[in-house]
């Protein structure tokens, strides 16, 4: 400010003759004063974002330090894979589920990478099991550099037709992700894993974490639907076990942040449709109980209400179930 006043002193000059010459030089002291309050915000911005990943324990200058990139929009290198990598045998019964008992345009994870940007650095992203590509859509227009890749073909042919055109989507399997090893800042996913193949699990959370810089970020049901799609239905500490030992730490600070509890839900509902999913050869069996708690699921747009929310009753957390990692460090850089 000190500088700007000093600059607006010579606007009232003696005489004509150095009024010419004080205005080319207030010219000049402005373009300079506006270069530094610039250069000040700027650096008072970079100062923000430093101290915001110094003091917010689940976004750390480390996690700053694994990411890549943070303004580009090209495509992250490919590997070659073969026809047989890019499906499974059970890809047609998805093909059914999208073409119907799913509603239209939904978007199951929304809600979940909306908050994720609020809370997390990332830029160049994979939606992990994308579905209608409705994730990819929202992270795109929020400018991620984001991209998919579902199991269903007819789903994307269906609702994503311009994605697919455009290279942002495709049909692949996650034992088989088409990604050079540390492509994305983060993987995301919703609501994927506990369709898949107890046979295939290794290998889809190795792949899930080779392609990541850093964060592998999810929600995994634990409750049975009762049609049989859920076919991947483990307790949250098998889970946890492993991605470890796949080489990813959970993100414990940003879990604390985004997993909602029964506690929160007042008055304290009434457990009820009791059911006990799990294996008791892997992981064991655990009880899930529905409580009373509204939620939209799905875009704003679409209105679909649903009353019921499923809990865990050992610890009392609440669905969406959240499960975020970071890749460890010697994995990034020995890969």
């Amino acid at each position: 400010m000190r500088g700007l006043k000093h600059c607006l002193s010579w606007c009232v000059p003696p005489s004509p003759v150095v009024r010419v010459g004080n205005i080319i030089l207030l010219s000049a002291c402005l373009n300079v004063y506006l270069a530094s309050a610039t250069q000040q915000r700027t650096s008072h911005a970079h100062l923000r974002t430093s101290d915001h990943a110094a003091h917010v324990p689940w976004d750390t200058t480390q996690d700053r330090l694994q990411l890549g990139d943070q303004a580009t929009f090209l495509p992250p290198k490919r590997l070659s894979l073969s026809a047989e990598h890019k499906s499974e045998a059970y890809s047609g019964v998805y093909d059914g589920v999208w073409g119907g008992a799913y509603p239209k345009l939904s978007c199951w994870a929304c809600h979940f990478y909306g908050r994720l940007v609020e809370l997390v650095q990332f830029h160049t992203v994979l939606d992990a099991g994308c579905g209608n590509g409705m994730g990819v859509r929202m992270l795109r227009g929020l400018k991620k550099n984001a991209y998919g890749v579902e199991l269903s073909a007819a789903a994307l042919a269906q609702d994503a037709p311009d994605l697919l055109k455009q290279g942002f989507v495709e049909q692949g399997s996650l034992r088989s992700l088409p990604f050079a090893d540390n492509s994305f800042d983060a993987v995301l996913s919703g609501d994927v894993l506990e369709h898949i193949q107890p046979d295939m699990v290794d290998q889809v959370v190795s792949e899930l974490i080779r392609v990541s810089r850093r964060h592998i970020l999810l929600s995994i049901s634990l409750k049975d639907t009762l049609d049989g799609l859920h076919t991947l239905l483990r307790p949250r500490w098998w889970w946890e076990k492993k991605f470890k030992q796949h080489g990813a730490s959970v993100n414990f600070p940003l879990f604390k942040v985004l997993q909602r509890t029964n506690a929160s839900i007042y008055p304290t509902p009434a457990p009820y449709l009791c059911q006990q999913p799990g294996s008791a050869a892997a992981g064991g069996k655990f009880d899930v109980c529905g409580v009373n708690d509204t939620w939209l699921v799905g875009l704003n747009t679409q209105g679909v209400v649903r009353n019921i929310k499923f809990m865990t009753i050992s610890n009392g957390e609440v669905e969406p179930w959240y499960f975020v990692f970071r890749k460890d460090k010697k994995v990034h850089e020995s890969i």
